[in-house]
């Protein structure tokens, strides 16, 4: 129902004492909306630290837990290490002792057959050179490898040698190449031979007694080869009386994996309780804080709810008493005291007629 208005006046300062009342709660309703979003974020933000908190403390305790026996494991394992090292020394030993006695007869009769050429040598006055590899490579040609010293030795000394003897000369001309080759097959063939007649021709017996003598020794050696090779494939470690090592490498292999499985028995306890409990604890240290802080919060938002309820409840009610009369335009204090200012001197008989004179004036 339409409102007579006979102080317009009055009905101004009226409007412009409940739009101030309005605004003023406008204004209260905001600094709660503020004060929530504060809270809140403050309440997030601590509730953040707390599981922060928590998790760090988690982490740190299960890496100080994990460090512990990782440390003990890692002393365990240098011991393992060190008795199977020392093990692998004392089968070493035995593996050399073993070949020193399963070999002992052969390398016995290899010295005393290198002795026995040695003092048939120095007895017939023949030179020590004759008892070498080299000089029966070269007068008793026997096997693969004695054929690979003879070619070897054709070639340095009548295709290496030559030709060395004619770059080193200057000039270069062709006929030195043959005198080179020449004198070098003069000599080399005359030494070879004189080597032969006085040694080969004349101690032949004895150079072939030599010859078989050598060849036992080869036989020794390859069958020693045998032996060794033997000895070390063979996977029977019993015979070099390893039970002392072998019973301390088991004792500390149990050991360690007695580690292993206390340090996962710790793991899983401390996952399944102490973590719980680390967890309660902390929320527990900060529960008074989170409690007041939610408390705050709740008494904020309910403050909040009654007061955007109250504005807008006398939003309402300020439109439906004012709003008709004064329009949304002049719903400000400013143009309100213009209004009463214009009707104060007479200037307009009405709310209308002031407002278009302010309209006019501006």
């Amino acid at each position: 129902m339409a409102r007579e208005i006979k102080d317009n006046v009055g009905f101004l300062q009226e409007a412009k004492a409940a739009l101030a009342e309005l605004e003023a709660e406008k204004a209260k309703s905001s600094r709660l909306q503020s004060e929530e979003k504060r809270l809140t974020r403050s309440l997030a933000t601590e509730k953040k630290a707390v599981e922060e908190e928590i998790e760090s403390t988690v982490t740190k305790r299960k890496e100080e837990i994990t460090l512990s026996y990782d440390r003990e494991i890692s002393k365990t394992q240098d011991k393992l290490k060190k008795a199977r090292g020392n093990r692998e020394r004392a089968k070493d030993q035995g593996v050399k002792a073993r070949i020193d006695n399963e070999t002992a007869q052969l390398r016995e009769e290899n010295r005393q057959l290198k002795l026995q050429n040695a003092t048939t040598f120095h007895q017939n006055r023949i030179p020590s050179f004759c008892n070498t590899k080299f000089y029966y490579s070269l007068y008793f040609t026997k096997g693969f490898s004695e054929i690979l010293i003879l070619l070897l030795t054709f070639v340095i000394g009548f295709l290496v040698l030559p030709c060395g003897i004619y770059w080193a000369v200057p000039g270069h001309q062709p006929w030195l190449l043959i005198v080179i080759y020449i004198v070098v097959i003069v000599v080399l063939c005359g030494t070879y031979i004189a080597l032969n007649n006085r040694t080969k021709v004349n101690h032949l017996e004895i150079m072939k007694d030599a010859r078989k003598n050598r060849d036992m020794i080869d036989a020794n050696k390859r069958k020693i080869r045998v032996i060794v090779k033997a000895i070390e494939k063979d996977k029977n470690d019993s015979v070099y009386n390893l039970g002392k090592y072998d019973r301390e490498i088991s004792g500390i292999e149990n050991e360690l994996a007695d580690i292993a499985k206390r340090k996962q028995e710790a793991l899983g306890i401390f996952e399944n309780e102490t973590k719980q409990e680390l967890e309660q604890e902390i929320l527990e240290n900060n529960r008074e804080k989170l409690e007041t802080m939610a408390r705050q919060l709740q008494q904020v938002n309910a403050a909040n709810k009654e007061m955007s309820s109250s504005v807008q409840q006398k939003t309402i009610e300020f439109t439906d008493e004012y709003g008709p009369y004064i329009g949304q335009e002049f719903m400000h204090q400013d143009k309100l005291d213009k209004l009463i200012d214009i009707l104060n001197q007479g200037l307009a008989s009405s709310i209308t007629e002031a407002q278009q004179i302010y309209k006019n004036v501006k």
